[in-house]
């Protein structure tokens, strides 16, 4: 009963072309449940917590399992923080203080075919909010590893093109702009201040000299 998880709609399209021409196509789409994906980051640590699992559909591609960011669809009638807050319990074993959990975006997961839409959380734990060894729920198969990587890994590994699921790509942003927005701002600054003092001497040598 695939119903339960997902189904495909088709619709006919009629446009009508620059020529004034009318064209009739076919689209697809495969309607699922939204999703939240949790960037999950342990501050006595400085490490950040991956699940590691094996995924079918990539069967064909990369030969191993694959190293994502908590995620899970949201059940009906969910909200987004509440599914965050559950399935990195369910998956991590960590328990999130709301007031710890930050939302950062949402973003269409394939636009081009699928409706599923992913709200992505940034949260911070301590080794005090672990209640429970993590893994999975009982009966859903998920099989996941869990691993506490080191922050400045975790970014290495990105940068080796290690992760290559696109929400845990989008989270590693997250993660590094929380991490150095202040870095950010002191680079921008700089930046622009650069920016005027070139600018300044360019304009002097005109004045002084304009041949």
């Amino acid at each position: 009963d695939y119903d339960k998880y997902f189904k495909i709609d088709k619709a006919t399209v009629t446009e009508t072309n620059e020529a004034g021409e009318i064209t009739t196509y076919n689209r697809f789409k495969l309607t699922r449940p939204d999703a939240v994906a949790v960037i999950l980051y342990n501050a006595d640590d400085d490490t950040v917590v991956l699940v590691k699992q094996h995924r079918y559909p990539t069967h064909g591609k990369v030969s191993s399992d694959i190293y994502e960011i908590i995620a899970g669809k949201m059940d009906e009638g969910e909200d987004p923080k509440q599914t965050a807050i559950r399935e990195v319990e369910e998956e991590v074993g960590y328990r999130i203080q709301e007031n710890n959990l930050v939302y950062k975006s949402s973003f269409f997961a394939s636009p081009g075919y699928s409706s599923e839409v992913i709200h992505l959380y940034a949260a911070s734990v301590t080794n005090a909010d672990k209640v429970s060894g993590g893994g999975g729920v009982e009966g859903e198969h998920e099989n996941i590893e869990i691993h506490h990587v080191p922050a400045p890994e975790f970014f290495n590994m990105f940068v080796r093109g290690e992760i290559i699921d696109a929400k845990s790509i989008i989270g590693a942003n997250a993660l590094w702009h929380l991490r150095n927005d202040d870095r950010v701002e002191i680079g921008l600054k700089y930046y622009e201040q650069f920016r005027l003092d070139n600018a300044r001497k360019i304009a002097d040598k005109v004045i002084n000299d304009p041949e």
